[in-house]
């Protein structure tokens, strides 16, 4: 009887210590489980512009981390481009420069989907950052990783959720 008591001790023991292990081992290799399948898969419409962010924005929908994550990207080039996929296109997430927001934001009045507004600051300073979080309740900071980028879309899709619901 004390030998299964003991054998059953050891036996909680070592599943305690492999779900410990499991978490640190999920940091380890890249992303916490919650960032790699978000609540809400986004649609994002990504407008790069000519600012130093566009090759981010541009290239974000490659990242792997994206990919698992589900988000779909479509880029367009220029307003025209951004007005026609605005109005034929339903998106949650519409992703520039914070050089650009003013003039984006204008477009996304008139979209049917209502999509939420996702400023790029890059290499932006802190009172830069704070005010755009301010103006647009979300922003991605970049540089950064993939993980803070996913961090961004989700605190973006929490954002049209809740402005949905008003």
């Amino acid at each position: 009887m004390r030998r299964s008591l003991i054998l059953l001790g050891l036996l909680f023991a070592a599943v305690a210590v492999a779900l410990a292990c499991g978490d640190k081992l999920m940091l380890i290799m890249g992303a916490r489980s919650s960032l790699i399948r978000p609540g809400h898969v986004a649609s994002i419409l990504a407008y790069p512009g000519q600012n130093p962010s566009s090759g981010l924005i541009r290239n974000l929908q490659l990242q792997p981390l994206m990919k698992k994550a589900g988000h779909r990207f479509q880029v367009v080039e220029d307003a025209a481009g951004l007005d026609s996929a605005l109005k034929a296109g339903k998106y949650d997430v519409v992703m520039a420069d914070v050089a650009n927001a003013g003039e984006v934001s204008q477009h996304l009045s008139s979209a049917p989907s209502k999509p939420v507004l996702l400023p790029v600051a890059f290499k932006a300073s802190k009172d830069e950052q704070t005010t755009a979080q301010k103006k647009y309740h979300c922003l991605m900071k970049a540089p950064g990783d993939a993980e803070n980028y996913l961090a961004a879309i989700d605190q973006a899709m929490d954002w049209k959720l809740k402005a949905s619901a008003h």
